[in-house]
């Protein structure tokens, strides 16, 4: 994937190559304070947070609904202070993990990024004008690149709830910038334009709450952006393309109150290939999204199981990153030109070109044979080993890029991990492609090939993450069909007039099957 974050719940191109398991929740470095919520019999108030302060935490976040305060602090202290009266309960803080288009605007054809608005008819429902106009359609998530300009004409406003101030913008730490919550508010509603790409909802209005590090981030931090999306900004759908492995007493009574407050929260199952839904898209009172790919069929990383609600496009998917952040690629031989993605950190070329070598699994330099001539181009077959140590054993060998190629029919995305090698050396050009492809390339070893990974503001991602956009494009569809809807009828149209795959009815794997815009507009009046 590429990163893939359930946090964020991508797994690119993020956020896949099948998604990576959630980030390990951060410990402070000396004193080793952590983050809890605390439940309390009433409202707290000063007295309650003066209970805090005595047992030496500082108090993050209040949410009054839940009768809970958000804590840091010392693990002993916190011990203490669950005995204290008053006191109901004390829980984690769960940590939560996320997870030339330039010149021309990109039609969808089931050959390209954008098959989504396809498959799930989200092109229908635009002939007939109904685009998500008057409809708040808004991401928590990583930061987002506002100044897109497939965003920029959307966004609206937001907020930050980990540098605690209004300016939502992306993190761009230097060979790993925030690029999950951009790619993910392109594919809700990016703008319809003359540029790159546009989304289901592509006249909806975007408020964007900044939840989230590249590494994840904590339950309340999400929660307290959530709460201002809801009840600041007044988002009727929020996409919440992250998640964790625990549940949360006080994370499922709030996830109720936004319910409570008419809004919709739409949340990615997660991407382990496990039989359990990350949270909080497991709690009952939200939509939880897994993915399928292009031909509708279940995405091997996508978590199943009770609670999941629909499926939605999440293989593969074209979106927007931060300006020049993403890439362009594609592999070519024999008089061939074939599909291939950028694999994240890779280096970047406008076309290198060598003598194409299989280097089988690369699981050694001497894979490659004896003596590969010099520059060459390295074909690779995916599996047993990471992408990284292919390509690191590829340019062992003297290979000047390389393709990796699927060990099964169908595309994907992936990620070399670091920035660099292990030993500090920046990485050749390096592409993924379908497993059929492969096979085709395989053919024209000996030949002259040629990969090219250009940069771009644009990139593919896989996962979870990029599957719960589709749906909560989706809800924003019906939604303005008529804004007065009450949440529940929506979500009623929704799971009605999803297309049922697997098992008759509903099932485990599907949920109600993938959503359908089309019916599920034409079944609200539009």
């Amino acid at each position: 994937m590429k990163k893939a974050f359930l946090a964020f719940l991508a797994v690119p191109a993020l956020l896949l190559a099948a998604t990576a398991a959630a980030a390990p929740e951060p410990r402070a470095q000396g004193n080793a304070n952590e983050r809890f919520l605390v439940g309390f019999d009433r409202t707290p108030g000063a007295a309650e947070r003066a209970l805090v302060a005595r047992f030496g935490a500082t108090v993050r976040h209040a949410f009054p609904e839940q009768a809970a305060l958000a804590i840091e602090g010392s693990p002993s202290s916190i011990g203490q202070l669950a005995r204290e009266g008053g006191v109901a309960y004390v829980e984690k803080d769960e940590w939560r993990v996320p997870l030339g288009l330039a010149d021309a605007q990109l039609t969808p054809s089931m050959s390209n990024g954008l098959y989504g608005l396809l498959t799930t008819r989200a092109t229908r429902v635009h002939s007939r004008n109904v685009t998500g106009a008057g409809i708040k359609a808004c991401v928590a998530d990583t930061g987002l690149d506002y100044n897109h300009p497939d965003i920029a004409g959307n966004y609206k406003g937001g907020i930050d709830t980990i540098d605690n101030d209004s300016d939502p913008t992306w993190n761009s730490v230097p060979g790993d910038p925030e690029s999950h919550g951009t790619h993910v508010a392109g594919t809700v509603l990016g703008v319809y334009n003359t540029q790159g790409v546009y989304g289901v909802a592509y006249n909806a209005q975007l408020y964007h709450a900044r939840v989230l590090k590249n590494s994840g981030g904590f339950s309340s931090d999400i929660m307290d952006g959530v709460r201002w999306l809801v009840q600041t900004a007044g988002c009727k759908v929020v996409n919440m393309s992250l998640g964790g492995g625990f549940k949360s007493r006080t994370e499922e009574n709030f996830y109720k109150e936004m319910r409570s407050k008419g809004a919709l929260i739409v949340a990615a199952t997660g991407n382990d290939s496990s039989t359990k839904i990350s949270f909080p898209a497991g709690y009952a009172v939200n939509i939880a999204v897994g993915a399928v790919d292009r031909n509708k069929a279940h995405a091997s990383f996508s978590n199943t199981g009770r609670n999941i609600d629909v499926s939605a496009p999440g293989v593969t998917v074209l979106s927007s990153v931060p300006s020049n952040h993403g890439s362009e690629a594609s592999a070519s031989a024999g008089g061939t030109t074939y599909t291939a993605y950028g694999m994240e950190y890779a280096g970047k070329t406008s076309g290198t070109s060598g003598t194409l070598v299989d280097c089988g699994l690369a699981k050694a330099a001497s894979d490659c044979g004896a003596n590969p001539p010099a520059g060459f181009v390295a074909l690779i077959q995916r599996g047993e080993i990471s992408f990284a140590d292919k390509v690191t054993n590829a340019m062992n060998a003297g290979a000047a890029a390389a393709i990796i190629y699927n060990n099964a029919a169908g595309e994907f995305t992936g990620t070399l991990g670091a920035a660099t090698t292990s030993d500090g050396r920046a990485w050749i050009p390096a592409v993924s492609t379908s497993g059929t492809d492969g096979a085709s390339l395989k053919n024209s070893v000996g030949t002259s090939a040629t990969v090219t990974n250009i940069v771009s503001s644009w990139d593919h991602y896989d996962g979870t993450s990029m599957a719960t956009p589709h749906a909560a494009g989706v809800v924003a569809l019906i939604w303005s069909v008529n804004p007065l809807m009450s949440n529940s009828t929506v979500e009623d149209h929704l799971f009605k007039t999803a297309e049922d795959l697997g098992a008759a009815g509903y099932d485990t794997t599907y949920g109600h099957g993938h959503v359908n815009a089309d019916a599920a507009v034409a079944r609200a009046g539009g």
